[in-house]
């Protein structure tokens, strides 16, 4: 049973990302805004916000940069893992985010240590609801002193998944894709004391502008 549920996890992981290749080759990709903060050289690294409903418009964006993708220790955490892998980047698998333990501070100690790379976050997930960030994200930045840097993307023609919490965006070739790298924010311990409910404000607000 267990070989099965790998084939199958294979299988769907290589339709999964040959078809977002396939899909970015025959799209007209526009890039706008701070860049140069996603560039490997560039001397500090960040925690990427995303919202987990556009994350497999994502992929090849920073394909063949230095990124840490989180996902979860379950079976949509594998086919991402071999997603992000097929693309050039690292996973950190995680346990369930509700579970106790103390994979934080490993979280931190393996993205400061090993290859310096920028973190991404899919914010709102693994389970909703859509489009309300997580307390771990906000955690993450602050344990890893990093900045939280935003990003957006358009895609001109989708599918949606209705039938999913996360209204998972599926892009159609042919397309006109615009990612956008906003401004980051600086999370602080006096944010913590509130939990996070000014800064996670600002940051959604220009996540949904």
């Amino acid at each position: 049973m267990e070989i099965l549920n790998q084939m199958k996890e294979k299988v769907i992981s290589a339709i999964l990302y040959y078809y977002i290749d396939f899909v970015y080759k025959t799209s007209k990709i526009e890039k706008n805004g701070n860049l140069k903060y996603l560039e490997s050289e560039y001397p500090d690294k960040f925690v990427l916000f995303i919202w987990h409903g556009d994350s497999f418009c994502y992929y090849p964006f920073l394909q063949q940069k230095r990124l840490n993708v989180v996902t979860t220790k379950n079976k949509r955490g594998g086919v991402i893992s071999r997603i992000s892998h097929y693309f050039g980047y690292d996973v950190l698998r995680l346990p369930d985010l509700t579970t106790n333990g103390n994979y934080i501070f490993k979280l931190k100690n393996q993205i400061n240590k090993t290859n310096n790379a920028n973190l991404v976050l899919s914010v709102d997930g693994p389970e909703g609801p859509e489009h309300e960030i997580k307390d771990f994200a906000m955690i993450m930045a602050l344990f890893s002193k990093r900045k939280i840097l935003p990003l957006t993307i358009d895609v001109k023609n989708s599918i949606k998944l209705t039938n999913r919490w996360d209204n998972l965006k599926i892009p159609l070739p042919f397309n006109r894709i615009i990612i956008n790298v906003k401004d980051f924010f600086i999370v602080e311990k006096q944010d913590r004391k509130e939990n996070f409910i000014s800064i996670k404000k600002e940051i959604k607000k220009i996540m949904e502008s």
